[in-house]
């Protein structure tokens, strides 16, 4: 069988967990004999990859700017290029000549941002099969972000956000098949009006680290918070670190990059018990994970599928996590974590603490944890997805 995927960053362009689905998903399908067809896109000159039964297009991006750059400009730039980004007729083309020279059985699109919006409709007009998967809010708001405790604002529920959606429901159309690993997501576009004739499916992520049963602990003195993620005020990390200046007898590990790395530091680097890793390799993550206690997730914008929290669970590692969106269908308190209320001024700084008290709970949590429950979920993402393609 041969499948087509299209999303808007690969290797050595990948930086989120989109990306890592992307990546896992491909390199399962060629373990099973299949032909696959990547499209992505590229910030340098345009090529074509092959190795045994995988191809992929790299594109090069034509808009005012690169999508690579899009954080270095304002919104009157951002804005522009959006216009752009949504009617990219010269990449909706280059798509189209792929599909009608590979002729793939079915095409698997994800993030689009970067290519153009004019691929579901060109997949629709060569009625080939079209299955798309939703990894966040960019549909909705192009930047991908919607902050919880303003998601009642003008600022989301605009006239100027009310056109863009009703832009984007045309573009993107009903895909044959919808998939999310959250029903929070799911919801959310249903409610927004968007795939009214497609299938929807839920269908959870599938790992991005080999489990280890026998993964062992580090010994250490006091008590060990890690995050890990990207390093911008959304992801709630600043609001996690003036809480952390006033927790005694613990340590924060801060492993990230962003363009608030540096603001970050200059506000904190002299706590002694905060940490700074800056980015390192996922190969280095297992390192990491040996000596934490409990990883704290306090994300202050929707959020679908948050990959760090999954990668915790791999190292037997419980999250703390703000209780919004679709996090409380991931954490099962005092079975996998926690989930604090980010609306309530000390509720973060009392389950630090509480986590600090009750280590011997905390590490009978992670001594228990469910591996095998893990791999069966993980492993159930190929075997749908397998079916989905027929």
């Amino acid at each position: 069988m041969k499948i087509c995927l299209i999303h808007n960053l690969y290797e050595p362009y990948a930086r989120g967990g989109a990306e890592q689905v992307v990546k896992i998903t491909i390199d399962f399908l060629l373990s099973k004999g299949h032909k696959v067809v990547l499209i992505t896109s590229t910030p340098n000159q345009a090529e074509i990859v092959e190795k045994n039964n995988l191809k992929i297009y790299y594109l090069k991006q034509k808009n005012i700017f690169l999508y690579f750059d899009l954080h270095q400009h304002n919104f009157v730039c951002k804005f522009i290029w959006h216009i752009f980004d949504m009617f990219n007729f010269f990449i909706a083309t280059k798509v189209k000549n792929i599909l009608k020279k590979e002729k793939p059985e079915v095409v698997h699109t994800h993030n689009l941002m970067g290519l153009s919006f004019l691929i579901p409709q060109t997949i629709k007009k060569l009625e080939i099969k079209h299955i798309h998967t939703v990894h966040d809010v960019q549909l909705v708001e192009p930047s991908g972000i919607i902050l919880k405790a303003k998601e009642k604002t003008w600022r989301y529920n605009g006239w100027f956000i009310k056109i863009h959606i009703l832009l984007m429901e045309k573009l993107v159309g009903s895909p044959d098949i919808v998939i999310s690993p959250s029903q929070f997501l799911l919801n959310f576009y249903k409610e927004k009006g968007f795939f009214e004739n497609s299938k929807f499916k839920l269908l959870i992520n599938p790992l991005t680290f080999n489990l280890v049963n026998n993964f062992g602990k580090e010994k250490h003195e006091g008590f060990n918070f890690l995050y890990l993620g990207q390093i911008e005020k959304h992801k709630g990390i600043f609001e996690l670190v003036k809480v952390f200046k006033n927790i005694k007898n613990a340590k924060l590990h801060i492993v990230g990059d962003g363009s608030q790395l540096e603001e970050l530091k200059k506000q904190f680097q002299n706590f002694d018990n905060v940490k700074f890793y800056g980015r390192i390799g996922r190969e280095d993550l297992p390192e990491i994970f040996a000596k934490i206690d409990v990883t704290i997730f306090p994300s202050i914008c929707y959020e679908n599928y948050p990959t760090v929290i999954f990668e915790s669970f791999c190292f037997a590692v419980p999250v703390l996590a703000s209780n919004h969106s679709s996090l409380s269908e991931f954490i099962k308190v005092g079975e996998n974590g926690w989930l604090f209320d980010m609306e309530k001024e000390n509720d973060l700084a009392e389950k630090m603490q509480w986590c600090l008290e009750n280590k011997t709970e905390i590490k009978m949590i992670s001594e228990n944890f469910d591996i095998d429950a893990l791999k069966k979920n993980s492993d159930n993402y190929f075997v749908e997805l397998e079916n989905l393609y027929k």
